[in-house]
Parts: C-alpha cells; structure tokens; sequence
C-alpha cells in the first residue's frame, strides 16, 4: 500500500457526536411562530407541506445519483413565494431550523486530541461531508474544529453528496495529494468506505458501538476509536 501522506474525515458522528430530529412537531410550529416576525402567517402543518413540496421540487433540478439539498435555496423559495424578500431570512430560517432539531451536539472525547497528534506529525487534514454550507463551519467553528483542516469539503457546495466519488476526489486535488497515498475515516459503511474506496483511497471505518455494520466494500481497517485509526496510520496501515 502507498505511503499515506494526508488524512481526510467526515465530520458528523466521526468527529462530532451529534444526533437531531427534524419531524419533531415543536420544530415546526416553533419556526412557524419565528416566520411571523418576518410577515409570514402559515401554521406548522403547512409550513412543514410547502417545506416537503420544495424539497422534492429542487431535487428534480439535480441530474445526480447522490443529489443534495440545499436548505437555504429551498426557504429562500419558501419565503420568495410568500412576498418576503428580507435578505436574512432563509439563513435565520436555516439556522433556527438546525437548532430546533439538535438533540445532541457536542465532540467525542478523543476527536481534538487525535487532531492534534495528527496535527503535530505533520499531515495535511481535510473534511468531506455530507453537510449544510449555512451552518456546518459555524458548528465546526462552535466546538473549535475547523482550526485542523487544510480544507472542507461539504456536500452542499457542489450539489452532491457520498458515496459520489468526486467529493473525495476534489479533496485530494485541494490538499494536493494522489487518493492513493490519502485515507479517509468516516462511520458509514456505504457512504464513507463505498465512497473513498471507489475513488482510490484507503478507508478507515470508526464503529464506536461495535455494531454488526454490514457493507458491500470492505474498509482498509475497522476502529473502534479515533486513537485505534491513527495507530494504523501511523503505523504505514
């Protein structure tokens, strides 16, 4: 196996412990009592039906196999048809959205002191991500992440999302490295070992709860821990 020269992560549920619902009832009716602030009058359960019809209307724009939403473009339409053209109301309605959601936001214990390792020894890091452009750097920045990244790649910057290939590919142009000599560590079988692999890069899958993860394409080596994928690494994998 080449030399592994540049180390490249997902970011939720690999570096951040992060859980959401986003079909809580008080998301809705919560953002719908926000909306009014803005001249918006529209209940909960109509504000959630013009959310799902926009949705479903933007992802007929996207001639992709893994096609991504981007959230602020869908409230922005949303608020557009409504007669509301305040230049901060689809990020405001983005980041309320996002809020209301969380259930759980904070680091895994070893995700700062692992990038710090990796930091030290002299690796280039980047992110690819399945992510929302609108508030995934705020929430990188929020718990001091983003300061270890060369670069961030997410999804919503290019209309696509993993397994696609490309993702991983543009990282490894931007860090300036082959995807052979880059691996990428990441926690779903299919999206981040499928995705890295078919793209030429070692995959590291992180299984925090040795769960029976069941996936087509077999990752390089399977951790049970951030400091278990660097000492792979470091070790030539």
């Amino acid at each position: 196996m080449p030399k592994i020269r540049a180390v490249i992560f997902d970011y939720y549920n690999t570096l951040i412990d992060i859980r959401t619902d986003e079909e809580k009832p008080e998301v809705y009716r919560f953002l719908s009592l926000y909306l009014q602030y803005y001249g918006l009058s529209m209940n909960e359960q109509n504000l959630r039906a013009a959310l799902d019809h926009e949705k479903k209307q933007y992802l007929k724009t996207k001639d992709e196999a893994y096609p991504e939403i981007d959230l602020e473009v869908v409230f922005s339409s949303i608020l557009e048809k409504e007669g509301i053209c305040n230049p901060f109301g689809a990020e405001s309605c983005c980041k309320l959205f996002r809020l209301l959601s969380r259930e759980r936001f904070q680091l895994f214990p070893d995700s700062i002191p692992v990038l710090k390792e990796i930091k030290r020894s002299g690796y280039p890091m980047g992110v690819v991500s399945d992510a929302q452009k609108v508030f995934c750097l705020e929430e990188g920045e929020m718990l001091g992440l983003n300061q270890y990244f060369d670069h961030i790649v997410l999804s919503t910057q290019f209309g696509f999302r993993k397994p696609d290939r490309r993702l991983f590919t543009i990282a490894c142009s931007m860090l300036d490295v082959p995807p052979a000599q880059a691996v990428y560590i990441g926690d779903d079988p299919r999206k981040d070992v499928g995705g890295a692999k078919k793209a030429g890069l070692c995959a590291i899958l992180v299984n925090r709860n040795q769960m029976n993860l069941e996936t087509e394409i077999k990752p390089d080596f399977s951790a049970n821990n951030l400091w278990e994928a660097w000492d792979w690494i470091k070790k030539g994998g």
